[in-house]
């Protein structure tokens, strides 16, 4: 998709369609009341015989029966100003979009909702690109009609660098969903790694890959015994960016990588498993933004880790009740195979504390209990460190990409407890989603850490909640490359 600023007034824009975005209960302003003048008025008309009333993702087009230059003038909500913010603007475009794509257009102008504001700009653009991707990529019937020509109308001159950057994290973003949305015999933990080898080949990073027999050297036990009951072997990615000058932080970006989760010998229902290719969003998210941030040339050092495998049942599986040595020597015992998403992280952050991680943010599909506690509106979140959080929570709201932190309070930990080993992976009792984080948090070794469950807000499987897209959303992704935009800042 192409996409560029433009001064020219909406009235005289040669494009298939004009969006003008509404807030409800609000009049129009800018922009958006020029062109209902052009049009004698007939937005307003719109307005006043409720039509449109300015709810979040309604979309309406009217017919400009020539009075422009555009054929068509398409007013989508926004809902109400006191809910709307950075995610809820996005994903209204995104809604816009794919109505635009539906209705066979190409070219599309979005008209800036009132006086240009900070992020507006990338939040239409991040938006407007998202709603381009197609899940449908496996069918082989006509193709969707695609939107290649994406003009800002309104939104002030000399922004160019912010629509570029905009573009580029609308198609990781894109990327990330792309991944999720593979079937699980394309997207092996094999082919998660050739994915990892085509970003370092682009941008010249280091890149290292653990195999078998690696990994058994490294005594990654927990990721091996997690593989143990799959034919194909896993694999421990990392892909290193180092910053042009010295830096004393590295950054560790850690994603869960499950390419397929049966569950293992505690094995999930049939209905649904299908889903579980969504497993690996985490690192999805990870390699999305590590394209971007190594592009991007920041001033801080970044690694992305990857630890990818598929949890299956076989003979050679890991049963309940085994006990397995971590990679930083702590015993685990095994009551659930299903809770694999912690075992193979903890072995990740050692590895990335081996190779002189001094921040951590892992994020993975973690809890079934994200989707109780939060929804799939928001990523649940546990931290150890006020300043590392405050950071995230800064990226969540700059990125559009909500975060939400849950308290680890000292009275859970002694839910983690085994009888016959350090720790135990599941069932706590209580506090699922907590708990979940707080054992992963057992391997930072007092680093700076945040953990992000994205199990609810990377896949929008509720028919009921349409204020957010169905299907992969690529969830982390925004909010990773903001994060180092923030630690980049502070070093310049």
């Amino acid at each position: 998709m192409r996409a560029s600023l433009t001064q020219t007034p909406a009235a005289q824009l040669e494009v298939d369609a004009v969006a003008v975005p509404v807030v409800a209960g609000e009049a129009l302003a800018g922009p958006a009341a020029d062109l209902d003048q052009a049009l004698s008025g007939l937005i307003r008309e719109a307005f006043d015989g409720g039509e449109h009333r300015g709810r979040v993702n309604e979309v309406l087009p009217l017919n400009t029966a020539g009075r422009i230059a555009a054929r068509r003038v398409i007013l989508f909500g926004l809902g109400p100003r006191p809910d709307l913010d950075g995610q809820r603007l996005r994903f209204a475009h995104h809604e816009l979009v794919r109505a635009v794509r539906a209705y066979g257009h190409r070219r599309l102008a979005v008209l800036q909702r009132g006086a240009p504001t900070e992020g507006d700009l990338k939040a239409a653009i991040e938006g407007c690109v998202m709603g381009s991707w197609e899940r449908r990529s496996r069918q082989t019937g006509p193709r969707p009609i695609r939107l290649d020509e994406l003009l800002l109308a309104g939104f002030g001159p000399g922004r160019e660098r912010e629509v570029a950057e905009a573009l580029e994290v609308g198609d990781a973003v894109n990327q990330a969903r792309e991944w999720q949305n593979m079937p699980p015999n394309e997207l092996t933990p094999e082919a998660l790694a050739q994915e990892a080898r085509r970003i370092a080949d682009r941008h010249g990073l280091e890149l290292e890959v653990l195999g078998q027999a690696e990994l058994r050297a490294g005594g990654y036990n927990l990721l091996l015994g997690v593989a143990a009951g799959s034919n194909l072997p896993p694999r421990l990615i990392r892909l290193s960016y180092k910053a042009p000058d010295a830096s004393d932080t590295r950054l560790a970006m850690i994603g869960k990588g499950i390419t397929f989760d049966s569950g293992g010998i505690s094995i999930k229902p049939a209905d649904g498993m299908y889903k579980m290719k969504g497993d690996m969003a985490g690192a999805a998210a990870v390699l999305a933004a590590m394209d971007v941030i190594a592009g991007r040339r920041l001033p801080v050092d970044v690694m992305a880790v990857v630890a990818a495998t598929e949890n299956m049942p076989g003979g050679n599986a890991q049963r309940p009740g085994d006990v397995v040595t971590s990679a930083n020597g702590k015993t685990v015992e095994v009551v659930n195979t299903d809770a694999e998403g912690r075992l193979v992280l903890a072995d990740a952050i050692t590895y990335a504390l081996r190779h002189a991680a001094t921040h951590l943010v892992d994020l993975a599909t973690l809890t079934g209990g994200a989707k109780v506690a939060i929804g799939h509106a928001a990523t649940a979140a546990v931290a150890n460190d006020e300043a590392l959080w405050g950071l995230v929570a800064r990226a969540a709201d700059r990125a559009g990409d909500r975060a939400w932190r849950l308290p680890a309070y000292a009275e859970y930990r002694v839910l983690l407890a085994s009888k016959t080993a350090d720790l135990k992976n599941s069932e706590y009792g209580e506090a699922s989603t907590i708990t979940g984080g707080m054992f992963i948090q057992q391997f930072v070794e007092d680093r700076p850490w945040v953990h992000l469950d994205i199990a609810a807000s990377s896949w929008n499987d509720n028919d009921d909640l349409t204020t957010v897209p169905r299907g992969p959303l690529g969830s982390g992704t925004r909010l990773l490359v903001e994060l180092a935009e923030l630690i980049s800042a502070s070093r310049r």
